[in-house]
């Protein structure tokens, strides 16, 4: 789940330092433009940490008409002296004008726009740079800037990335076949209340690899390929009489109008080389059956610790991104998925954020592009834990199928946090439930991976319950899914309606992506459960939603600084 934060170096003053114990820094901001000349009094705030903190960024909203030029002017009035405020307009998501000088207490922003509606971001960078959260079940997740492109460079799937019998010299001559099954041990992790979290290797399950690339090699070159079937079979031509190996890629691969390119990489070894499964090298002269490829977990029930290689644990990653896969495909059959690597080694570990390549990745995440995993035994391994992979396989699909404003950082249980960001990681954790319609989040970590914690999305009791919190999020998103009333939960829409505003609504909304933006239009597409979902919200102290900016949140202001309204209308 999440990403390393900012924080000023040396003996630089921190906020506190500035601002004398306030807790917050106010501006006066003038937003100009044909027809409007308006001042309001803003204030930013620590009080919920930095960066993502609640109230560290305020928005601002005004329409145009027409054409015009638009003048936005902010001036320190109390707090921070010096402040460092920061201006970022917005229009539907996409950053079209930043203004973040050095300059201390002021800070003006020109443009001349076109018509529609505009969003205003007021940032204070001292805020940004200091967090004063105390560092408990913590997560991290590595996401953009405030700062954008007007769009996403998408890593497409071409014939160039399948293998063909070219590739090989062996000759074909009096051709046999070779068939067989690949199967991977999946380690399932377990929570017994009063005992605690383990993976629970004694009863590792035996299952098939599914839809991932199998190949004769030979000659050091790929001779036939397949994709492995539902239940973990593959027949392969095998060249006659010629020393040849199976090898089964942890890679899934589909060319044509709906593609994808999914793989398993090691971050740690120059090259990023998918990881394999060979079978030993055999020569046949006739046709060879069972020969099967199964990868071990490589633990020790005797020894309570990893002797072998971990085989399994790329293929466990592989078949949690094929359940995302094909949960997304049933509601759109025809989509074609960005090129993704998803980056694990035993050598990944919770160690300070540093060179990738060494390891040291600090938690797992989605950096915009790839996706990187824990792998290090008695420290945090996350192949086994699902949720885990799919709450960042969720920011990947947010990212490119939908849109996703949130601008990452630590995030952990009771977070008064930007709504942005709890949206996101909501989401992440929600979409992660879905997918294994399991509503009970497992992450293992810790000596022999006999530790870690639990989130159960059907509780839907939340510390510091909101708009600002991520278990209010994920409690509301998960409900909307499942089948099974509790509380003020009486809805059970399935996956359907969800997916249907993510890449419509919520991917183009003039507002951020937040929960009052997703709610809006669930609500539009779904007018008979409208009511169910306002109680659904309201159970998590979110008044029922009207429109994208949150408007009608009157009641719900979080902590000792005011942060109503959500957008201030200009």
């Amino acid at each position: 789940m999440a990403c390393s934060d900012s924080s000023p170096g040396g003996a630089a003053p921190t906020a506190v330092d500035l601002d004398n114990g306030a807790t917050e820094t106010c501006y006066d901001v003038r937003i100009s433009y044909t027809g409007s000349n308006q001042l309001k009094n803003i204030c930013t705030t620590r009080e919920h940490g930095g960066f993502n903190g609640l109230g560290v960024n305020r928005f601002m909203r005004f329409s145009l008409g027409g054409a015009t030029s638009v003048s936005i002017d902010v001036s320190r009035t109390s707090g921070l002296d010096p402040a460092d405020p920061d201006l970022f307009l917005y229009k539907n998501g996409q950053v079209i004008q930043t203004v973040d000088s050095t300059q201390f207490n002021d800070e003006t922003l020109a443009a001349s726009l076109v018509a529609g509606d505009y969003v205003v971001l007021l940032n204070e960078y001292v805020y940004s740079a200091f967090n004063n959260k105390a560092q408990g079940n913590t997560a991290v997740s590595i996401k953009q800037t405030e700062t954008a492109t007007s769009s996403r460079q998408q890593k497409s799937v071409s014939n160039n990335n399948i293998q063909s019998k070219n590739d090989s010299t062996c000759d074909a001559t009096n051709e046999k076949t070779v068939s067989g099954f690949a199967l991977f041990e999946r380690v399932i992790p377990r929570f017994i209340p009063g005992s605690g979290i383990s993976l629970d290797y004694v009863n590792a399950q035996l299952q098939p690899i599914q839809q991932a690339v199998v190949e004769v090699i030979c000659n050091n070159g790929v001779y036939s390929s397949a994709i492995s079937a539902a239940d973990g079979s593959y027949s392969l031509a095998l060249p006659d009489n010629q020393q040849s190996i199976v090898r089964v890629r942890a890679q899934m691969l589909q060319v044509g109008t709906s593609n994808w390119n999914f793989s398993i990489v090691d971050n740690t070894t120059p090259g990023q080389p998918v990881y394999v499964m060979d079978s030993v090298p055999f020569t046949a002269t006739v046709d060879q059956t069972g020969k099967n490829l199964q990868a071990d977990s490589g633990w020790d029930n005797n020894f309570l610790r990893y002797t072998g290689p971990r085989v399994a644990a790329p293929f466990a990653i592989l078949d949690s991104v094929r359940k995302a896969k094909d949960k997304v495909l049933v509601e759109s059959a025809s989509l074609s998925f960005p090129e993704l690597k998803i980056n694990w080694s035993v050598n990944n570990t919770t160690s300070p954020l540093g060179e990738l390549e060494s390891g040291a990745i600090e938690s797992s995440f989605f950096d915009g592009d790839e996706i990187y995993l824990l792998g290090a035994a008695d420290n945090d391994t996350d192949e086994y834990d699902e949720h885990v992979i799919l709450h960042e396989w969720g920011h990947y699909f947010e990212d490119f199928f939908s849109r996703s404003d949130s601008i990452g950082g630590r995030h952990s249980f009771g977070d008064i946090l930007d709504p942005r960001v709890v949206f996101g990681e909501g989401f992440g954790n929600a979409l992660s439930a879905m997918i294994t319609d399991d509503p009970l989040y497992i992450d293992t970590n810790g000596r022999q991976q006999n530790e870690g914690f639990t989130i159960n999305l059907e509780n839907n009791v939340c510390v510091n319950a909101g708009w600002y919190s991520e278990c209010s999020i994920q409690s509301i998103l998960y409900d909307i899914y499942d089948a099974d009333d509790d509380m003020q939960d009486s809805v059970g829409m399935g996956f359907s309606p969800i997916f249907n505003v993510l890449p419509g609504a919520q991917k183009n909304t003039a507002a951020f992506t937040t929960i009052f933006s997703f709610i809006k239009a669930l609500k539009d597409q779904n007018p008979a459960n409208a009511s169910a979902i306002d109680a659904l919200t309201s159970g998590q102290n979110i008044n029922p939603i009207l429109d994208i900016y949150g408007t009608s949140q009157f009641s719900n202001n979080p902590g000792a600084t005011d942060q109503l309204p959500v957008y201030e209308l200009f």
